[in-house]
């Protein structure tokens, strides 16, 4: 694999969004250094800024620069708005052509056991199924791309792909200022400027701004390269990515291209214009946020189990490849970050050992030695986080036990809807949050081990 790392653009330059400035000002270096560890400060901030940035941009910023943009015509069109066009819109209105990968398919989603039973009530179901849409290519004529996006400019129009639903799904771009979307209009304003971009004849591009998330990367990014790389059509078509990947994100890269292609790594700010691009349709898709939480039925995500087995397929192959080692079958996965641990986790890990379960820190570990692993493992206990995105290279009848706290606004269907692509199912253990707190879902909280007593004599 040939990687081509894309320079950043030096700070000030119009590359940089609005946020970023107001970051490096006295105000956001007071905010960063000493106040946004409270947890009120930084709720009132992010409430401020999501609901006072697009006030200022669509009503303060034009008539306070009117003749700024009157006679500043490069400028004005920058920020003029742009069409949000779906991907299979796209094809459709420039009778472009489309590569077709996968047919669509459903998944089942059933209701996951859950311990306590009487908390099983929380599980509130979304949908009994669901059907993942047909995988697809489009091939874009003079586009643009930007790091840290997977919008796509194509001249007078933005490219989204289809399982977005912007009345309910927020953006990360328009958190940190990037973007501005008119949901109600489909339309969206483009913030960032490179003035320099980099020149392509083509290439394909799986720049994401959830990317370097592990589990976002795992189930949405990496499954849309899988199924890019396999088909021989594409065999010789460079790769963009966003850079700064961590090295396990570049290793599953490597893995699922086969390393004999270029790999061009895309910063935020930095742009590169593609005459022929090959934009590969959602292989997996969780939203950002929320834009109104009054709004109900919101997606705990969905994906697509012909991508996700290309995934592990291909993992699994490699990891076999890589020697073998004796490995445990019951696997407990210690969570050492800040937030959703579990306060009596010695308790639980003293009587998940007494019944045969090795402690093991995913984050230690490289990428194939976590895809080895899970691939052997035939019962997984861990809490809700990110390394419990390796799930996706369980083998089917894999007993999935996710530790998590009992909370009404929970996505409790993320990892239901993981497992079930997957050919597996999860299982609940939930706990109690002991603080009173304003940390919500991320609160920590206590697990009553004789829930898992209960479990493993029911084994």
């Amino acid at each position: 694999m040939t990687v081509h790392e894309i320079a950043p653009r030096v700070v000030g330059s119009s590359s940089e969004s609005f946020l970023s400035r107001i970051r490096r000002s006295f105000v956001g270096r007071l905010y960063l250094g000493y106040l946004k560890r409270y947890s009120v400060i930084r709720g009132a901030a992010i409430w401020l800024w999501v609901n006072g940035y697009p006030i200022f941009q669509r009503y303060i910023v034009p008539p306070v620069f009117f003749l700024r943009l009157l006679f500043d015509s490069e400028r004005r069109d920058r920020l003029r708005w742009r069409a949000l066009v779906s991907q299979s819109d796209y094809v459709v209105r420039n009778a472009g052509q489309s590569f077709r990968l996968a047919a669509e398919t459903k998944v089942d989603t059933p209701i996951p056991l859950a311990f306590p039973a009487e908390d099983r009530g929380y599980l509130v179901s979304p949908h009994e199924r669901y059907v993942f849409p047909e995988i697809f290519v489009a091939e874009v004529a003079d586009a643009m791309v930007y790091g840290g996006s997977n919008l796509v400019l194509a001249g007078d129009v933005v490219l989204r792909h289809d399982l977005y639903d912007f009345s309910r799904d927020s953006t990360s771009e328009e958190l940190h200022g990037r973007t501005l979307i008119d949901p109600k209009k489909g339309r969206v304003r483009w913030f960032l400027h490179d003035e320099a971009p980099e020149l392509l004849s083509s290439a394909a591009v799986f720049t994401d701004a959830t990317a370097p998330n592990y589990a976002h990367w795992l189930t949405e990014i990496l499954p849309r390269i899988a199924m890019f790389c396999a088909d021989e059509r594409f065999a010789q078509v460079p790769l963009i990515v966003d850079a700064g990947l961590h090295r396990n994100l570049m290793e599953s890269l490597l893995l699922v291209s086969g390393g004999e292609r270029e790999v061009i790594c895309l910063p935020i700010g930095r742009a590169i214009a593609v005459e022929r691009l090959y934009v590969t349709s959602a292989c997996g898709y969780v939203p950002f946020g929320r834009r109104n939480t009054k709004l109900s039925g919101h997606s705990h995500g969905v994906f697509s189990p012909v991508a996700l087995e290309r995934v592990r397929a291909k993992l699994i192959e490699a990891a076999q490849q890589s020697g073998g080692v004796e490995l445990p079958e019951k696997i407990y996965l210690r969570r050492t970050s800040g937030t959703r641990k579990v306060t009596n986790v010695a308790e639980i890990e003293k009587l998940l050992v007494s019944h045969g379960f090795a402690i093991v820190e995913p984050e230690k570990l490289s990428f194939v030695e976590q895809v080895s692993l899970f691939s052997n493992a035939k019962v997984v206990v861990g809490s809700s986080g990110a390394a419990m995105a390796n799930i996706v290279f369980c083998r089917p009848g894999t007993e999935i036990n996710i530790l998590i706290s009992v909370f009404a606004d929970t996505s409790y269907w993320y990892w239901q809807n993981i497992a079930c692509a997957t050919g597996n199912e999860v299982q609940y253990v939930l706990g109690r949050s002991e603080r009173s707190d304003k940390l919500g879902i991320h609160a920590d909280f206590k697990i009553d081990p004789t829930n898992l007593i209960a479990k493993e004599r029911g084994r």
